[in-house]
């Protein structure tokens, strides 16, 4: 895995995709993107980038926001009793969270206790990884809220600003980079090579 970590402006979205792109060409890696906001319109850049460049790099759209994945699966598939989906997540922000700190107690309890998992069930980060002390900050910084239905959430970035946190955009696209998918990828700004 890496991190790369750019400051640039909204007006520069162009640039930032270019960036994102070259380095999925370098790694052959796919791009996971935030597709809010600012991020909305970058599906298009990377399609253009494609075509320029003659690759085929797949290119997945993230909406935090968006309805949960297979909403009438059970939580915990090993337990009948376990709510559903749409009953337990606000929405697939929640969802991608808490599947990658499922992961990182998985691993927690295979390397300690000697627990057996599936590997697609456990996550490891090189010790090589640039940013690592930032981005394991980061995945520890927000808290689990619920919304007015009483589903889990991630805390808001206006939440985080309340306890002057900057919003944590390392741990963010890690996640985003794990996060579950439902669909193919688009080919026609996190990198990550998948592998599951």
């Amino acid at each position: 895995m890496q991190v790369d970590e750019w400051k640039a402006r909204e007006d520069e979205l162009l640039k930032s995709a270019g960036r994102v792109h070259a380095l999925a060409r370098e790694l052959d890696a796919e791009i996971d993107y935030d597709s809010i906001g600012v991020g909305a319109f970058a599906g298009a850049h990377f399609q253009a980038l494609n075509t320029e460049h003659e690759v085929r790099i797949g290119y997945f759209r993230f909406n935090a926001g968006a309805a949960v994945l297979n909403p009438d699966a059970q939580v915990d598939p090993d337990d009948p009793k376990s709510s559903k989906n749409k009953d337990f997540y606000a929405n697939l922000k929640a969802q991608a969270w808490w599947s990658v700190s499922k992961r990182f107690r998985n691993t927690y309890n295979a390397v300690t206790k000697g627990e057996v998992f599936d590997e697609d069930d456990l996550i490891a980060i090189s010790s090589d990884c640039e940013h690592l002390d930032g981005l394991i900050d980061e995945l520890s910084i927000p808290r689990k809220d619920f919304d007015n239905s009483g589903r889990s959430k991630v805390e808001s970035k206006k939440d985080l600003e309340k306890r002057d946190v900057p919003s944590p955009n390392k741990a963010d696209a890690f996640v985003m980079a794990f996060a579950p998918r439902d669909k193919a990828p688009s080919a026609g700004m996190f990198l990550t090579k998948r592998h599951r």
